[in-house]
């Protein structure tokens, strides 16, 4: 674990670190997602908690992604970057193996709360800080988009492996998988080859790598995305269904390959969300296999044009000391977002509510109509100023 005196001015995009980098988050993101169903199964069937309860407990684990925030800068420039984040990693996988030995409710919660707090230094610490270390600067907006995209592969194949391991392996042999994949996560972060710097004399607390207001407004806009897939990983039980999503956000990277121009930002956010409400209309209706995975597949594809376009704005906002705390916002934002849609199913399907896929239309275009109204202009003037 030691760390080079030698600078990454002449790098790749695709080195060795940033490599080791992509393949520890996205284990490291599908180890935490494995746990979302997995956890949900069980405190339904071994505590005998309603859906509401249920997902209060999850959505705590997103509430406390914020906790650690303002001690973040502090963290990773007063102790070693690299090894924030192999303890965080750890420490996380060694908690997910604690569950069966729970006795009351409040030791559930403590979990929760402590897994979310040291995801949140994880994901600093690597998405914000090491992956930005280890890349040169005409490199990095490219490198941002690809850590973004390997955690969104990561959560989707942790949340079809939660649903479907279940049914092989008990409880506690999946708990096994899950800190095993953190543990090999942390053990690729160990391998990372990071530039040495000294210790600086910064305040205990502040807003560096936490949050970033200026970016802000278009992350509350981009809820609206996760929100929708939170509220689908409660109602869908499917796993070929979020093969068809994943599918649809490997199609918009394709696309997005093939047609490497720059597109206009309004077309973009008309189109992600045009194809996300196609795609849950074709959902509510379930008229059969085939429309029933069309719509996942039109989903998949409109997540990403849409996300796509919110997380250029999250990296472009923010001046060059600020590109950190911009995608670690968005980050945040990304993972509240998930765990606000999974309370918000979880209470429909408390309610019985029958019409939640109006739910989620209602949200996919009220953040279209945001955007529209004043997300983009307010995304084009910031960048005016910031030139």
């Amino acid at each position: 674990m030691g760390e080079s005196l030698n600078p990454f001015a002449n790098a790749i995009l695709w080195n060795r670190n940033f490599c080791l980098l992509i393949v520890a988050n996205f284990l490291f993101y599908t180890a935490v997602y494995i746990l979302f169903p997995l956890l949900h199964q069980w405190m339904v069937s071994d505590w005998g908690y309603s859906e509401i309860q249920s997902g209060c407990m999850l959505a705590v684990f997103g509430l406390a992604l914020f906790l650690p925030g303002a001690f973040n800068n502090y963290l990773v420039d007063a102790f070693s970057r690299k090894g924030v984040a192999i303890r965080s990693i750890l420490l996380l996988g060694i908690l997910t193996l604690a569950y069966p030995y729970a006795t009351a409710e409040w030791m559930v919660v403590g979990f929760r709360l402590l897994q979310g707090m040291l995801m949140g230094i994880a994901v600093m610490a690597t998405g914000a800080t090491l992956v930005i270390d280890v890349t040169p600067s005409n490199k990095r907006n490219a490198a941002n988009r690809v850590f973004a995209w390997c955690s969104i592969l990561g959560m989707l194949i942790g949340v079809l492996l939660g649903l479907e391991i279940g049914h092989w392996l008990m409880f506690q042999y999946v708990l096994y998988v899950s800190a095993s994949l953190c543990g090999i996560a942390a053990l690729l972060v160990s391998w990372v080859v990071v530039c040495f710097r000294a210790p600086l004399n910064l305040p205990l607390l502040s807003f560096d790598r936490f949050l970033l207001f200026r970016t802000l407004v278009p992350g509350i806009n981009m809820l609206s995305v996760p929100v929708i897939l939170g509220i689908l990983f409660v109602t869908v039980s499917d796993t070929f269904f979020y093969l068809c999503i994943g599918g649809g956000f490997l199609i918009y990277l394709l696309i997005r390959q093939i047609y490497t121009a720059p597109l206009n930002g309004r077309i973009q956010i008309l189109i992600g969300q045009l194809c996300t409400a196609a795609g849950l209309l074709v959902w509510w209706m379930k008229s059969g296999d085939s429309p029933y995975y069309a719509g996942a597949l039109l989903i998949g594809v409109g997540t990403g044009f849409s996300i796509g376009q919110f997380l250029r704005m999250m990296i472009l906002l923010p001046r060059h000391c600020e590109r950190g705390t911009g995608y670690h916002t968005y980050q945040l934002l990304w993972e509240a977002g998930i765990a606000g849609g999974v309370l918000l199913g979880m209470c429909a399907d408390a309610c019985r509510v029958e019409q939640v896929h109006l739910w989620a239309l209602g949200i996919c275009v009220a953040g279209a109509l945001l955007y529209e109204g004043y997300v983009h202009r307010y995304f084009v003037k910031r960048i005016d100023e910031k030139e």
